[in-house]
């Protein structure tokens, strides 16, 4: 068989196994796609992965690394409709959308993230769909429909994947067409009357040469949220109101409507050659972000899940996205991988970010996005005992951000009568290159012992033109603006080392090295206070020992892991309150960080038919030195990181007839911790209670989910925000939401 062959059959391998890998690493909700004897066992079935870009798929098991993996089943048991649905069942993770414009990530591992919508900053943790790196943290926010596997690698993965991710790695796979005819249909509303309607058919276009498959995806989402705002305090006439093209009406707002499709195509001219071909073209359009004044939700003085909002806002975003990966099995003992990108973003948003019934805050904000990228790649043996990938990696990013400010000071704040009107005109355009060869080998040196080492070389260019931030002018953004430009080069290498005990369980350990580039920052309202940039480069050294392990014959299962981060001039997104522009925000070095924490998954079959599983996260995070320039804006403690964190949950089969029914509960808790450096925003304790009743036929065709989220109605928002220091405004996340799913499947 050759090794393109094997690819194949592990590729098959992925979506009947890793539907099991959520309940094998620390999970919360049932698979729908148990065997039909009601057996539970299914979730501790092997699962595979590739994000090692080797030449034959890992069992998860077995890498020498913290990762969490999600298969296309799971996915769907766990009713996850985009990628921050997974937020709350991972140890020390937080996958969130930041929330200031819908369709932006702010995700955080280990306390690494960043805590901000300024398109100029380069998230810490990476996402990649298909092999393809997402430059830009604007519409990340992704739909799971057809997604084969997610894997999230905690940790800096800077060798293999490069492009500053410090903090770690999501990636995304979607479900390729293996020639085999297969249709899939789910239809799912919610008790909100929000509809998700999703479709895939695939087949051979030529037998044995050419697969295709069509995805399709439309939601729709009428608005959560109330909006009791009376419309008796609107200054009228004023002269922001032009502004105001949406104002509130009284009805739900945050509505959203979606249309997603992605065709998709194999070819195989040959035993050894696969071509694959995606494309995917999404649009999300509808109500800007749901501002409140939390504050008074927090007092009790307006109720939760609400706003006072003067303006609904709006929200446009497109996208379009290209990958063709050419893979050529049997090259010099191993096989040769291209993997050619492009990929658009252009996101219009504008919100009402004061969340109060007064036009104090607007603020719409304009993102075009461009990118490419290549990477071309070998993997396979040098011997029977040495396994190398060796890489080559480009990328460039396109950016162009602008944001108008629309901000009214009203008394006492601003002089009375009338208060003041100000007007700030943001944003830039920047250019990123990156270059980067990589080399990993794995040695074995006897039946139970392996050392891995490697080393990755980064050269990445980054030229900006940032508005000075005095500027007034709207409508054109026709402002005077600074040129910038800064370069960064550097080494990042790993080295490991792995002990097997037994097949069941082995211990690992690593040291890696981070690297995160400078960059500039687009919000650039007050460059004398907070200077637009370049940052220095951030450097992550990183320290991580763990086990895995099965135990009682397979019907266990225990990984563990400890870390210690130890981070030089760490990059920073301030959101600190300012009476002139209502919040300054600018991106610095803060200083040197250490961090450290354990992580803990466990999954056990009590019964055939009963399991539970749990997982658990500690972590402490302290500042060795600070930066004296911004010591005044810098608290103690750490933003994005909880301390602790845990999930447990059950999952039960009960065989009725020749269909079966799965219960499943779970509860997760993330402990309070600061949002902002300055530490004056905290999220309070986070509780997510979740669960849901399964019912599959007999055939494995059709399957029917009656489902609860955040059963305990508890309110979050997306970030947390001082209005120029006199209350708390942040865009709100859904409470309680009950829901109905059908899903039906012919292969």
């Amino acid at each position: 068989m050759s090794k393109l062959s094997r690819i194949k059959g592990l590729r098959n391998a992925v979506a009947l196994g890793v539907s099991v890998v959520a309940a094998a690493v620390a999970f919360s909700q049932p698979n729908t796609a148990y065997a039909q004897d009601g057996s539970a066992g299914a979730l501790l079935e092997e699962i595979v992965t590739v994000a090692r870009k080797k030449t034959d798929a890992e069992a998860v098991q077995d890498v020498p690394l913290a990762i969490t993996a999600f298969g296309a089943e799971q996915i769907d048991a766990l009713f996850v409709k985009k990628i921050e649905d997974l937020s709350y069942i991972m140890p020390n993770v937080q996958l969130e959308s930041v929330g200031t414009f819908p369709g932006v990530q702010n995700f955080s591992i280990r306390g690494q993230g960043i805590n901000s919508s300024i398109p100029s900053v380069d998230p810490t943790v990476g996402v990649f769909v298909d092999g393809i790196y997402m430059g830009t943290t604007y519409g990340v926010v992704i739909d799971t429909f057809d997604l084969e596997a997610i894997e999230v690698l905690r940790g800096p993965q800077g060798l293999l994947f490069g492009r500053n991710v410090t903090g770690g790695a999501v990636v995304l796979r979607n479900a390729r067409p293996d020639g085999e005819f297969r249709t899939r249909f789910r239809v799912g509303a919610t008790d909100e009357d929000q509809v998700n309607i999703a479709a895939a058919i695939e087949g051979a276009l030529f037998k044995d040469t050419v697969a295709a498959k069509m995805v399709v995806l439309y939601d729709d989402d009428p608005g959560y949220y109330g909006n009791i705002n009376p419309q008796a305090t609107l200054p009228a006439p004023h002269p922001l109101q032009p502004f105001y093209a949406n104002p509130a009406d009284g009805s739900n707002v945050g509505a959203l409507e979606t249309k997603l499709f992605r065709p998709s195509f194999v070819f195989t001219p040959t035993e050894d050659t696969e071509i694959a071909v995606i494309i995917e073209h999404g649009e999300t359009s509808g109500d800007g972000a749901a501002w409140a004044n939390v504050s008074a939700q927090r007092a009790g003085a307006q109720p939760d899940f609400v706003t006072t909002s003067d303006e609904v806002g709006f929200t446009n975003i497109d996208w379009s996205q290209y990958m063709v990966e050419f893979s050529i099995g049997d090259v010099g003992n191993g096989t040769v991988t291209n993997i050619a990108g492009y990929r658009r973003v252009e996101a219009d948003s504008a919100a009402d970010i004061d969340g109060t019934d007064l036009p104090i805050f607007a603020a719409p904000g304009l993102t075009d996005q461009r990118q490419i990228s290549n990477e071309f790649r070998w993997s396979g043996n040098f011997s029977e005992t040495w396994e190398a990938t060796l890489g080559v990696y480009y990328f460039n990013q396109d950016v162009t951000y602008r944001e108008a400010r629309y901000i009214w000071l009203p008394p006492p704040i601003g002089p009375a009568p009338a208060g003041i009107n100000l007007q700030r005109a943001l944003g830039g355009d920047m250019d990123s290159q990156n270059f980067g060869v990589f080399w990993n080998n794995d040695f074995e040196l006897t039946d139970s012992l392996s050392f891995n080492a490697g080393l990755r070389y980064t050269d990445e260019t980054k030229d900006a033109r940032i508005l000075t931030g005095a500027c007034s002018d709207n409508s054109n953004f026709n402002c005077p603006a600074l040129d910038l430009s800064g370069e960064w080069t550097n080494v990042t290498p790993k080295v490991g080392f792995q002990v097997k005990f037994s097949d069941s369980a082995h211990l690992y350990g690593f040291w890696a090295k981070g690297f995160r580039s400078g960059g500039f920052n687009f919000r650039n309202a007050k460059p004398n206070v907070i200077p637009p940039g370049p940052t220095n480069e951030e450097q992550n050294n990183t320290l991580e020992i763990g086990v895995k392990s099965d135990l009682l014959d397979g019907r266990m299962r225990v990984n563990v892991a400890l870390f210690k981060n130890d981070i030089e001039d760490i990059q920073r997104e301030l959101n600190v309150p300012d009476p002139d522009v209502i919040v300054l925000q600018g991106t610095i070095n803060a200083g040197d960080v250490t961090i450290t924490g354990i992580e803990i998954d466990f999954v056990a079959l009590i019964t055939d038919q009963l399991s539970v599983n749990a997982s658990f996260g500690k972590q402490d995070g302290e500042y060795d030195s600070v930066n004296p320039s911004f010591a005044s804006f810098l608290g103690s403690e750490l933003p994005r990181l909880a301390p602790t964190n845990y999930s447990v949950g059950v999952s039960w089969d009960i065989p009725v007839g020749k269909g079966l029914v799965n219960l499943a509960a779970n509860h997760s808790f993330r402990e309070r911790h600061p949002y902002d450096d300055a530490n004056l925003q905290y999220f309070e304790d986070q509780r997510r209670t979740n669960a849901s009743i399964n019912w599959m036929s007999g055939d494995d065709r059709w399957s029917a989910s009656l489902y609860g989220k955040n059963l305990g109605d508890e309110a979050n928002w997306g970030n947390l925000t001082s209005i120029a220091g006199l209350w708390t405004a942040g865009p709100m996340k859904k409470g309680r939401l009950m829901g109905l799913e059908i899903n039906y499947r012919y292969e």
